[in-house]
């Protein structure tokens, strides 16, 4: 039961009796109601219980009545209803100065009325207030998911929510700046005790009553929600509705924050633009990069150049399709709490891909993540014609983004001059190709001559079919299982065939001095123009 004592005096036939003394107390709360007729009863007392009585127990002494009422008022009780009439005539002039002293209500009881006439009285009233009260929060309730169905990107979302919920709102970001303020805190009083822990939790500032929701979504941290209440009771009653509304927030400003960084991107992709085609220094470049913001440039990323062009299409398909993309990436849960960047540079999609520490320091996990990321934002592309996705090697700073994506082109570049078809190109596994591309053809022609002849003048089928081998032991990092399965042959033939080359060539594959020999000769091939191929 939650009536105060006010509400209770209203319901009938309770409120057929009066408040004889102790007005300065009628806001307090019933928790519970209790009979007594035995000189204990105070023991058995709690806190907030309205005691009923007949005063039996006191009825010869005003200065044992004063005395109860001091022990309840030690107790914490909201009141005392005494039934006058059969032993007390009327309230002793000394119990109603008590009374009025403590502030505790002392209430003349109906006696035509029963005391369960009474009690049942009162418990209806708290069943009908805690009905209409659910109903009340249901109502909010679906007005807040209408709101969530109906709202568009046109939506002021933080003034309809207060209007909804009915009380003073303020959202702060997750870097502590308030966006809305609708309490009677300034910003300053709100975020006196700055930076706050990712909790629900009720606090107090400059005298105000404030509950204080994180907004989150998948995992990620996009500010606050604060509801300034009243009344913890009711507030308490309305934390379900506080974190649905907390829900449909974390959604808008994700929203929000996708779309200022689509923006910021828009402009670095014009300045990117503008720079490749020599209208823009690279200084203006870096401008537009810096407003990506600090928290992306002090981790790790890739690069990543997608290589389909797309140039019917308009700025808004476009924009189109780099939410799309943003919508992939936020519904995987490795990369949902990560922030990238994606924009068009010439009709191509550039993108700036953060990694995890970790995950920069091994490569083969960055390169996972690289195409992790290669795969979900082109997986959905069927039909438009194959991608290729040419990524970078790990870089930090917002300096190093330029280089990032010239080595995008590189390994476009390279792979393209050797015919590679893969749907993701790493520039790392091109690197040495793009070292060597200085030297003189002549050079490598006469290395791989030195280097294959034993192999090369062995009959045109048997030197093919060892070449293919061995290409493929490199190119799946000498992992034997991996090149049967490409070569579709058994891995013992795979063993056989190493074994053959190795004699022939006086190399030995587990010596790593003969290796780099071996893996020069092989990208020397491919860097050979077809004309002189040996």
């Amino acid at each position: 039961m939650q009536l105060t004592i006010e509400d209770a005096l209203a319901v009938y036939p309770l409120s057929e009796g009066k408040l004889a003394a102790g007005k300065k107390g009628i806001s307090r709360t019933i928790s519970s109601i209790n009979l007594m007729d035995a000189p204990d009863v105070i023991n058995w007392m709690k806190e907030g219980e309205l005691l009923l009585t007949t005063a039996y127990a006191i009825r010869d002494s005003p200065e044992e009545f004063v005395n109860l009422l001091q022990k309840l008022n030690e107790r914490g009780a909201s009141g005392l209803g005494i039934k006058l009439g059969r032993y007390w005539a009327e309230i002793p002039e000394i119990a109603l100065l008590e009374a009025d002293r403590l502030g505790l209500p002392l209430i003349e009881l109906p006696f035509q009325f029963t005391f369960s006439e009474q009690i049942t009285a009162l418990y209806q009233s708290e069943f009908q207030r805690d009905t209409r009260r659910l109903n009340e929060l249901l109502e909010t309730q679906k007005k807040l998911v209408d709101f969530a169905m109906q709202a568009d990107e046109y939506t002021n979302y933080f003034q309809s929510i207060t209007s909804i919920l009915g009380v003073p709102l303020a959202i702060v970001t997750s870097e502590g700046q308030a966006l809305y303020n609708m309490t009677r805190c300034s910003e300053m009083e709100l975020l006196s005790d700055w930076p706050w822990n990712q909790d629900n939790r009720f606090y107090k500032s400059a005298s105000n009553l404030l509950y204080r929701v994180p907004l989150l979504k998948n995992g990620k941290s996009y500010g606050y929600l604060l509801i300034q209440t009243e009344n913890l009771l009711e507030a308490h009653e309305m934390e379900g509705i506080f974190h649905q509304a907390a829900v449909i927030l974390s959604y808008h400003l994700e929203v929000i924050q996708n779309q200022e960084a689509t923006a910021a991107g828009s402009r670095l992709g014009t300045a990117m633009e503008r720079y490749l085609k020599g209208n823009a220094s690279l200084k203006t470049v870096l401008e537009f990069a810096e407003a990506l913001g600090s928290t992306f440039w002090s981790t790790p990323y890739v690069c990543m150049v997608s290589s389909t062009r797309a140039d019917a299409w308009d700025h808004e398909s476009q924009r189109r399709k780099l939410r799309e993309i943003q919508n992939k990436l936020q519904d995987h849960p490795k990369t949902s709490s990560l922030e990238s960047h994606h924009f068009y540079v010439m009709n191509r999609i550039y993108s700036l891909l953060p990694l995890l520490e970790e995950e920069a320091k091994e490569r083969s996990q960055y390169e996972n993540s690289a195409r992790l990321y290669a795969d979900l934002m082109h997986g959905w592309d069927h039909g438009a014609g194959a991608w290729t996705c040419y990524i970078s090697k790990v870089r930090t700073g917002m300096e190093e983004f330029i280089d990032g994506f010239r080595e995008c082109g590189e390994a476009e570049r390279i792979s393209t001059e050797l015919g590679l078809s893969e749907p993701v190109v790493m520039f790392a596994d091109l690197e040495f190709i793009y070292l060597f591309k200085h030297i003189p053809q002549e050079v490598m022609v006469r290395y791989c001559s030195y280097l294959f002849r034993p192999l090369l003048d062995k009959e045109e089928e048997y030197t093919s079919e060892m070449m293919h081998t061995l290409e493929a032991y490199f190119a799946n990092n000498g992992q034997v299982n991996e090149t049967a399965r490409e070569l579709f042959i058994h891995r013992n033939t795979v063993l056989y065939r190493l074994e053959k080359i190795s004699g022939l060539l006086n190399l030995d594959l587990k010596n790593t001095d003969h290796l780099l020999l071996l893996k020069l000769g092989l990208m020397f091939r491919h860097l050979i123009s077809p004309e002189r191929q040996i």
